[in-house]
């Protein structure tokens, strides 16, 4: 059974203090990696960016008796920083859930360009610098993507000669546990998914032919299929005591 979870609320909103570092040459977006805890993407939005404002959001997982609907206790499942401004910059990061919590799975970023729009090729030459060559590049050259570590299959399914739109963003409706389920009964994908690549992918959007905008997700794949399996049978489990007790309570009428 696929678990979606449940938003609670942004627990807490702060305003960062802090300058720009240099980054190092890895498959980071501003200085985000997967695998961080939430005091690590603290402090790398604080040291990308101080005058970001970030939220902390929570979550949990419902399930239920059979008649009584319940909750697990909530747990961070994303951190958003921002500018607010429509036009800033946004960070989206995500967490794994409980019981292999609090690590890093996914990172977004979107953002417009306002002042000095570099052109394609200087952006992908940029990009290619930090990155190194991509897995795949979209034939008009504004859609990259790398998989990584290097030989592991793609499965965030798309045809290997080109990138395309990614076929999954964490912001998005679909559901990640969902697709792989769905993917791997196809045999899109590998039986075992943490044999799967972690995956970065740009989307280039340009204005005159210069880049106005651009999105960038980094997923690892691994990582959520098994935090996730571990979230789904320990919810399942909860599930099951509840409607065991639930049917023990259980009264026939008088006849």
């Amino acid at each position: 059974m696929i678990r979606r979870l449940l938003p609670i609320l942004s627990v807490c909103s702060l305003l960062l203090a802090g300058g720009v570092h240099a980054q190092q040459p890895s498959f980071d977006i501003v200085g985000l990696k997967l695998g961080m805890t939430e005091r690590e993407v603290v402090s790398a939005i604080r040291a990308y960016n101080g005058a970001l404002k970030i939220t902390s959001v929570q979550s949990a997982f419902p399930y239920s008796d059979g008649v009584q609907q319940f909750q697990t206790d909530a747990f961070l499942s994303r951190i958003v920083a921002g500018s607010g401004a429509s036009t800033g910059p946004e960070l989206v990061v995500y967490f794994t859930p409980p019981p292999k919590g609090g690590r890093v799975w996914a990172i977004e970023r979107d953002e417009r360009i306002n002042g000095n729009p570099p052109t394609l090729q200087q952006y992908v030459a940029a990009l290619g610098q930090k990155y190194g060559a991509p897995t795949a590049v979209s034939p008009g050259g504004a859609h990259l993507a790398w998989d990584f570590p290097a030989g592991r299959p793609n499965c965030i399914v798309r045809p290997p000669d080109r990138a395309g739109f990614p076929a999954f963003r964490p912001s998005g409706r679909e559901d990640l546990g969902f697709l792989l389920d769905l993917w791997r009964q196809r045999k899109l994908v590998p039986a075992d998914l943490t044999t799967c690549a972690s995956r970065l992918h740009y989307v280039l959007g340009s204005n005159g032919g210069v880049i106005s905008n651009y999105y960038a997700v980094l997923i690892d794949v691994p990582a959520y299929a098994t935090s996730n399996e571990a979230a789904n049978r320990e919810v399942q489990a909860r599930e099951d005591a509840a409607r065991k007790l639930r049917e023990s309570k259980g009264r026939a009428p008088k006849l």
